[in-house]
């Protein structure tokens, strides 16, 4: 495996990369008992007004949660529902009208709940890896061979000056923006390192870099396509399928175990995703009821109190 950096520093480093570039305050909060070694790990984000948010390009709100070594799922559990209580205070505390996004990993929102937050269900799809292009579907395996017969090739790259070129013409085409510069690529790579910043960048046969997905490592469990983007003329030559194939046989040369696609909640997004036979797995955005509706509630009850009492 390459020279990873350990999960605590990956977050403080992303952490720093949002500030510079969102200018918002981050902070790696831990929840711990003072009798147990078991502990839950967040980044929070905060905005000019000291409450919770998320930037742009975050899928979520990175929280790890450390059992104790064990065995016993009532362990486990019991040691989630401790230590998720503090957390529940704290978003809570600091929340204001923003959600909070948990990330796939954490599936018992239990706590939250009993704390009055509202749950919304989002979904995205992860791949287990090593990965074989078997589990593709026919669509997409013919998209790759026809990209390689074409005489497309994909490779790593350390050039940010091939990669925006891609993301811009994405976002000319879809009309949204990435609002990445070239700057704000050279510094990620700078705080990440070439092991956990992977730009995967697919060449025409003429050598022009015509598509990038680049992967954030956040451990050996734990990453996540973070952008990408494709010049138009090259999108029917099966460029994007090329380029996500070296990445998922690259990361599986390195001993990351897994992948999660970022998002499949637009229907267009999820139908290209579905295709790659990752499993599609919920992550649970979580707020406190806003005013309206915790009025509304409020004279539903009412109402409805007084319709029993007639």
């Amino acid at each position: 495996m390459g020279n990873f950096l350990q999960e605590n520093e990956m977050l403080t480093r992303w952490a720093q990369f949002n500030q510079e570039k969102w200018r918002c305050t981050a902070e790696i909060l831990k929840f711990q008992r003072p009798d147990s070694e078991a502990y839950i790990e967040s980044l929070f984000f905060f905005n000019h007004k000291g409450k919770l948010f998320l930037p742009p390009l975050n899928p979520f709100h990175p929280t790890l949660f450390h059992p104790t070594p064990t065995d016993k799922p009532y362990r486990i559990n019991e040691q989630w529902q401790q230590l998720a209580l503090q957390m529940v205070d704290e978003i809570a505390r600091n929340s204001g009208a923003a959600s909070f996004i948990l990330p796939p990993s954490i599936t018992d929102i239990r706590p939250f709940l009993r704390r009055g937050f509202k749950a919304s269900v989002r979904y995205t799809y992860q791949l287990s890896l090593p990965y074989s292009s078997e589990d593709a579907s026919p669509k997409i395996r013919g998209r790759i061979k026809k990209a390689n017969q074409t005489g497309y090739r994909t490779a790593l790259t350390q050039n940010m000056s091939e990669v925006h070129p891609c993301l811009v013409a994405t976002e000319e085409r879809k009309g949204f923006q990435h609002d990445l510069t070239l700057e704000d690529l050279h510094l990620l790579q700078e705080l990440l390192g070439e092991s956990n910043f992977r730009c995967y960048v697919c060449y025409s046969p003429e050598g022009e870099a015509v598509s990038v997905h680049i992967v954030i490592i956040m451990g050996k469990d734990w990453s996540f396509i973070w952008v990408a983007g494709s010049k138009t003329a090259h999108l029917k030559n099966g460029v994007v399928q090329q380029c996500h194939h070296y990445a998922f046989e690259d990361l599986s040369q390195l001993g990351i175990e897994s992948i999660d696609m970022a998002g499949a909640n637009i229907a267009s997004v999820a139908e290209a995703k579905s295709g790659w036979g990752g499993e599609l797995v919920p992550y649970y955005q979580i707020r406190l009821p806003i005013f309206m509706e915790t009025y509304r509630a409020c004279r539903n009850w009412l109402t409805f109190n007084k319709k029993q009492k007639i």
